[in-house]
């Protein structure tokens, strides 16, 4: 838990099979200062993270290869965090609270 002076540090990550155009680049950039950089308290750093291919799963039939595709993006970053099991239905009911 961080401490209450020292503020919430996230780390954004941009994953991606090519290369931005730095015009791209940088709308990512402020896509991010928008979202995170007027928070109270807050501060933040993006990363770039190459993979070799786009991400594609059967939407929506194989919800499941999200969760498995992000559990190999944590331990490509070196993350220890395992993710929660969940089933085909969980992804029903998706919320942002």
């Amino acid at each position: 838990m961080p401490d209450s002076e020292e503020g919430n540090k996230i780390n954004v990550y941009l994953i991606s099979h090519f290369e931005l155009p730095d015009s791209s680049y940088q709308d990512v950039l402020r896509f991010n200062d928008d979202l995170l950089g007027m928070k109270h308290n807050c501060s933040y750093v993006m990363d770039t993270l190459a993979v070799k291919e786009e991400f594609d799963f059967d939407f929506p039939f194989d919800m499941l290869a999200i969760r498995e595709y992000v559990q190999e993006l944590l331990s490509i970053l070196k993350i220890e965090k395992e993710l929660p099991e969940c089933k085909e239905t969980d992804f029903n009911y998706l919320s942002q609270e």
